[in-house]
């Protein structure tokens, strides 16, 4: 895929079969997808000034909540995610957390969980039990909410195509709670890889042009396509 079609994904939110329209049939994603400034109070660990090593995440998405996340690694190698990226705030009491309105005039809605071992149940008012499996250890033992997430694929996918399609997106979801009562969501449609260089500060998908970045602080600035005369600020994914 050229680099200026990825771009155009990034713009409109749309992916072909892969629309937000297909994951807003869910009412427990919409409740997670309610917020719209993301909430980067905890700073996960990136690498040192002048290198993009690390995991970012678009300071700015779509109206429909699509974007970009990368993954620079050390080796010279980084992956481009593009989906759903929400982060939004929560209030917890109890067995309980409640996620903000999905509409103007809605209300907020409140979600109960268990967590069981290594799985996570969530249920709300208006929608199935969906179970999560941890990724990685708990940050907590005394908050064992906390940390990463990815949804249990069902036994069989749903007989009509949308909710299929929608299941089948969600396998490779992440869900994580953060300490400062936050949850984020990356729903990826696409993955593409790429190089980088830190004696040039370039990076490329492959088989694409080279484009720079810049470290600046806790900021990554990356240019765009066509002529990289355009620059988008990533912050460090409160997901990693």
């Amino acid at each position: 895929m050229k680099i200026e079609k990825i771009e155009k994904i990034e713009k409109t939110g749309k992916t072909g079969s892969a629309s937000v329209r297909i994951i807003r049939l869910v009412c427990f994603l919409l409740a997670l997808a309610a917020g719209t400034a993301p909430a980067y109070s905890e700073t996960p660990s990136v690498g040192g000034a002048g290198t993009p090593v690390g995991q970012w995440v678009a300071e700015h998405v779509s109206k429909d909540g699509i974007g970009s996340w990368w993954d620079f690694r050390p080796d010279g190698t980084f992956t481009m995610h593009i989906g759903v990226i929400v982060t939004s705030p929560i209030t917890r009491s109890g067995d309980t957390f409640t996620s903000p309105a999905t509409t103007i005039k809605g209300s907020p809605v409140p979600m109960t969980y268990c967590v069981k071992g290594d799985t996570l149940h969530v249920k709300s008012p208006n929608s199935q039990e969906q179970i999560f499996l941890r990724i990685g250890p708990a940050p907590s033992a005394a908050d064992p909410l906390l940390g990463k997430w990815k949804p249990i694929p069902p036994p069989s996918f749903d007989p009509d195509p949308e909710i299929a399609a929608q299941q089948k997106m969600m396998i490779n979801a992440i869900l994580a709670f953060s300490a400062n009562n936050t949850q984020s969501l990356r729903v990826p449609f696409s993955n593409y890889e790429g190089v980088w260089d830190v004696a040039t500060h370039t990076f490329h998908l492959n088989n694409q042009p080279a484009y720079t970045f810049q470290r600046t602080g806790p900021r990554l600035l990356l240019n765009q396509p066509p002529r990289g005369r355009k620059i988008e600020i990533y912050l460090p994914d409160p997901t990693s």
